[in-house]
């Protein structure tokens, strides 16, 4: 269906969304829905020539060491025995005085109309000061908005994107960078956020982007700490408030709270939740309702346990497959794709060397500037060891291997942790094994992921999408504990046919002398090329054991792709 037929079709949706919302007074009573429809090498130095919540037994600590779920008392049923107190979406819908009241276009003297020209924007569909209400307690997620903001301050991605915000449902997501490519997202995803914690500050994590678009995903942390219904209505409708003030018409796509079996027993509030801000939406054409309720409602209420982790709140692969069907779907529809062309990326011949791990001095020592061999390396910054590395955060600005600076960035995609020195990082590489890049500082730490609250992917931006690449990558943990094997995927142009490798990065006895580990395989890429926008999507995968891992990574461009 052309993109036209399909905004018309959703428009007609959301208008009668609206009417029958509005018709049955989008009563807070109501606690469901209708039924919904049903190769490993090694390398020497000749290849180098670049010289959760309340449900939940353990709360998933977010990055500052609160609970994810910011577990607290579920609202209980008012006197009337309805959920908790409600918005009356009718009386925000009535914009009183500011009805459009624009005078009638004037008819020539033949009698015919002039062009009045477009419509103007109209006001959103409510009066008052939404953001007078919002209250984000102690802040806890200051610290980490500061972090986002240094580094956004120091390299900010290009404006125009797609900002794509939310709770750790955001935060997990570790194919949105793919598959969201298109529109150049901008990933924002606090664990534990409420709606309000977006809403207090979004200056810093959506505004200063200057987005062609916005996708939200909050609220149920915020039903999970007491709050009520009008509450979380509020804080949608002041981020809306907010980025209509600065950016007039960027569309607003609100991603509806999801039924899960942790929090089946608050899903009456959700659902009102749900259903007041799809009425609101409905009366304004910037904003939208992404509506992913009935995806997973047809496998049953609760949703089938298969759609969710262990803990029965976040995301399996397979949930998240029904939750990206719709906000991609949404996003095509409503948000426009970036008409500059990507940047053109190093060419031919260009090599780039990125370390990543922790620059605590216990944990990991970033590489320096020019390493021993001489070679100019991209070394990751701000992480500490044993914390997360959220997705999102960012190097941006790569320069060569012989200082050439480049519109090059490294984006975490799925989170990482980061480990090193004080965990089994290799802290006395060998030439003999691994060429120029037996560099302490880059072979000593890592990142690493443990599973779903870590997805552990990376995504190379400002390549050019008319030039083969091959990529190197060195992943290690010296630990005679278990067998451990990290798989990596990489997605360019052609998403049914990714790159794959594989490396053993752990066990008794498997490097050089007897090391605990691998201390001189390289997983070898090549042939890789870019998406339309530039950019190669790196998942790193438990393929055994308990971790998987990545300490560096080197980016060679190879020459113009051959014709198709």
């Amino acid at each position: 269906m052309p993109r036209r037929d399909r905004r018309s079709l959703r428009a007609s949706r959301r208008c009668s969304v609206a009417v029958a919302l509005l018709l049955a007074g989008c009563g807070a009573g109501a606690t469901g829905r209708d039924a919904p429809l049903a190769d490993a090498g090694r390398l020497d130095a000749a290849a180098h020539p670049g010289a959760a919540a309340d449900a939940r037994a353990t709360p998933e600590p977010d990055a500052i060491g609160l609970p994810s779920g910011d577990a607290g008392p579920r609202p209980g049923p008012d006197a009337a025995g309805r959920p908790d107190a409600d918005v009356d979406a009718a009386r925000l819908l009535d914009t009183g005085a500011e009805a459009d009241a624009r005078p009638a276009p004037a008819a020539d003297a033949a009698g015919v109309f002039e062009d009045a020209g477009p419509a103007p924007l109209p006001p959103l569909p409510w009066n008052d000061d939404p953001c007078a209400t919002v209250d984000v307690g102690n802040d806890p997620f200051a610290a980490v908005v500061r972090a986002f903001a240094a580094e956004d301050d120091a390299a900010p991605p290009p404006p125009g994107g797609l900002v794509v915000a939310g709770s750790s449902t955001i935060r997990r997501w570790a194919s949105a960078q793919r598959v969201l490519s298109p529109w150049d997202p901008v990933q924002r995803g606090l664990g534990g956020a409420r709606l309000a914690d977006l809403a207090h500050h979004a200056e810093a994590l959506i505004l200063r982007h200057a987005p062609a678009g916005v996708v939200v995903f909050a609220g149920t942390n915020d039903l999970a700490d007491g709050r009520s219904i009008a509450s979380v209505v509020d804080a949608w409708r002041c981020l809306a408030t907010r980025l209509h003030a600065r950016s007039p018409g960027v569309p607003l796509l609100y991603v509806s709270i999801t039924p899960t079996p942790a929090r089946w027993a608050i899903w009456a509030s959700a659902d009102a939740v749900n259903r007041q801000i799809a009425a609101l939406a409905a009366a304004h054409p910037s904003l939208h309702f992404v509506d992913t309720t009935p995806a997973f409602l047809a496998t049953g209420a609760p949703p089938a346990a298969r759609l969710f982790v262990e803990d029965g709140l976040h995301l399996s692969t397979e949930g998240y497959a029904l939750f990206e069907r719709a906000v991609v779907e949404a996003v095509e529809a409503a948000v426009p794709r970036p008409a500059a062309a990507p940047p053109e990326g190093p060419p031919p011949g260009s090599y780039l060397r990125v370390d990543l791990g922790p620059e605590n001095p216990e944990d990991g020592r970033p590489v320096p500037a020019r390493d021993a061999f001489g070679i100019v390396w991209n070394a990751w910054r701000g992480a500490v060891g044993g914390e997360q590395v959220l997705a999102g955060r960012a190097l941006r600005g790569l320069v060569t291997t012989t200082g050439r600076p480049t519109p090059v960035s490294v984006v975490v995609a799925g989170g990482f942790r980061a480990n090193g020195l004080r965990n089994g990082g290799l802290a006395a590489p060998r030439f003999e094994d691994l060429g120029t890049l037996a560099v302490p500082e880059a072979t000593g730490d890592f990142f690493y992921t443990e599973g779903p609250d870590d997805p552990g992917a990376l995504t190379l931006g400002g390549l050019s999408p008319g030039a083969t690449h091959t990529l190197r990558l060195f992943a290690s943990r010296l630990s005679p504990d278990e067998v451990r094997r990290t798989g990596f995927v990489v997605h360019g142009a052609d998403p049914e046919a990714p790159a794959v490798g594989s490396v053993t990065t752990t066990g008794d006895g498997i490097g050089f002398a007897g090391a605990d580990g691998n201390t001189g395989t390289l997983v070898v890429l090549s042939g890789l090329r870019p998406d339309a926008r530039g950019r190669l999507h790196v998942d790193v995968r438990i393929e055994a054991g308990r971790f998987a891992y990545l300490n560096l990574l080197e980016i060679e461009v190879e020459g113009a792709a051959p014709a198709p």
